[in-house]
Parts: C-alpha cells; structure tokens; sequence
C-alpha cells in the first residue's frame, strides 16, 4: 500500500490540492539536498510569498472586484514616505465611505518605485450603495493626485496570475533597504485566511498523474505539477475551481455590528 499526505486548501471558490510524503510515510531513499544558490533562494521566496498571497486573494475577492491602480501626475509624485502617507489616508477615507454605506471594505495594497514611476496597486471589494460605486468612491478620493486605472477581477475566480504580478512588480522596492514598508504587500485585518485540511491517505501504487477534478470542478489550466519535493519524494499540486460559484463562497460586504462590553456594575456590600 503506498501511504500519503492529501492537504487541500479552500480559498473561495478555488480549492488547492497538494499530495506529499511527510515524515513517517517516506520509502526509499530521497536525493541528497542540493546548495542553492542566492538567486534560487530568491527565486523560490518569490514563488512562495505569490502563492500565499493567491490563496489570499482568493479567499476574499470575488469576480467584480476591482484591482486598481493608483498613479501620480509627473510634476506632483511624492517620496516613497509621503506616498506611503497618502495611501494611508486613501484607506481611511475609503474605510469611512464604505462604512457610511453599511459595508465592509477589505484591501490587498503594494507600492511599486524602484522599476517604473512610483504608484499604488490596491484589490479591493467592489459595492454599489445604489448610488455610488467603488469606482466613484475612488475617483473622489484620488483626485488631484493622479489617475486611477481599473481592471474588475475575472470571472474565473482564480488568481494567481495576479499574485504572481504584484509579487514581481514589486520585489526590488520590497528589497530597497530605505523602504517605509518592510513586507511585500499589506492588507486589511478582516481578511478570511484559508482554510487548510489535512488528510491520512493509502492506495495500491501511485496516485494518478491527470487527477480528474471533483464534480462541479474544473482544474486550472497549468495548475497541474507532478514532480518532486526537496527531498526527492513524489509531489503533486493543481487547483480546482467551482463551475458555478455562489456569493456565499467569500465574506459578505456587509458591515457587522459592533458587539460593545457591558459595564460591570459594582455593588456595595
């Protein structure tokens, strides 16, 4: 029988499966581990940290969404504190629309200078409060500083070609050692994380090389990874995606109620 780990990680409407041999289930003799260069390090950091944050944009932003970019005018672009500054304000002037309309805004934001001008990429949730849209709200807030460039989120719920972007985007400016922000992106603290499953498995032999996607799935085109893992025990990776996504697979937009402390009373004896 040949026993391995199933971890799977549910993040919205995508579910990522991972197949791997843990310690205690490891037969044979792996590869001896291999000096890696700095380069590959940075290489494989870079995967890693686009990876979590696609699970995070998953598991938060749905079809609709906007990404949006927000730049400065040529003759008014600030330094990167002051830009920081300015972004900061931004949220909380973003915060304060949303929560006037009853909603909750929830954010992934960088900031990109060392390779191109200095500008902001922000993911946020898109509402309509039947008045005003995200991107009235944004426009409002942004004007007289630069112009801001939308894109909604497609509608196949899956992004890791824009983690893989952002990450990209930004990794000489997250490595500039006068940077204001010492991490690769910042969010809001309401953010849902993945929810992450681990399960025991046996099979005779091994397991299949074209897994077929559960029902109501698909598997993303190019997900698909069978190889090895640093050891040099057997690995597979792929994700899976709802063919029909519900609004109940992210968080509501809805603001919840503020659950306030009651008093202690203290009484005389």
């Amino acid at each position: 029988m040949h026993r391995y780990r199933q971890i799977e990680v549910r993040c919205g409407a995508a579910l990522e499966v991972i197949k791997c041999h843990p310690r205690g289930m490891r037969k044979g003799v792996g590869r001896e581990l291999v000096q890696k260069s700095p380069e590959e390090i940075q290489k494989a950091n870079m995967k890693q940290a686009a990876k979590r944050l696609a699970r995070l944009i998953n598991a938060n932003f749905r079809p609709g969404d906007v990404h949006v970019t927000l730049t400065y005018r040529k003759e008014n672009r600030p330094d990167p504190q002051e830009a920081q500054k300015n972004l900061e304000d931004f949220r909380k002037a973003m915060r304060k629309k949303y929560r006037k309309a009853g909603k909750e805004l929830r954010w992934i934001a960088v900031t990109e200078y060392k390779s191109k001008a200095i500008h902001h990429h922000m993911i946020i949730n898109n509402i309509n409060d039947g008045v005003f849209t995200t991107m009235d709200y944004i426009r409002e807030l942004w004007k007289g500083r630069g112009s801001p460039k939308f894109v909604q989120l497609y509608d196949d719920a899956e992004y890791t070609q824009l983690a893989d972007y952002l990450i990209k985007e930004t990794e000489k400016t997250f490595r500039d050692p006068d940077s204001p922000v010492k991490q690769r992106y910042s969010c809001s603290r309401n953010l849902v994380q993945p929810k992450v499953t681990r399960k025991d498995k046996k099979i005779k032999g091994d397991w299949e090389q074209e897994p077929k996607p559960r029902d109501g799935y698909y598997i993303v085109k190019d997900s698909l990874y069978n190889g090895v893992d640093k050891l040099g025990y057997p690995y597979q990776s792929y994700i899976m995606v709802k063919l029909d996504p519900k609004e109940e697979d992210w968080p509501s937009n809805e603001l919840k109620p503020i659950r306030r402390r009651r008093k202690r009373v203290h009484r005389k004896c």
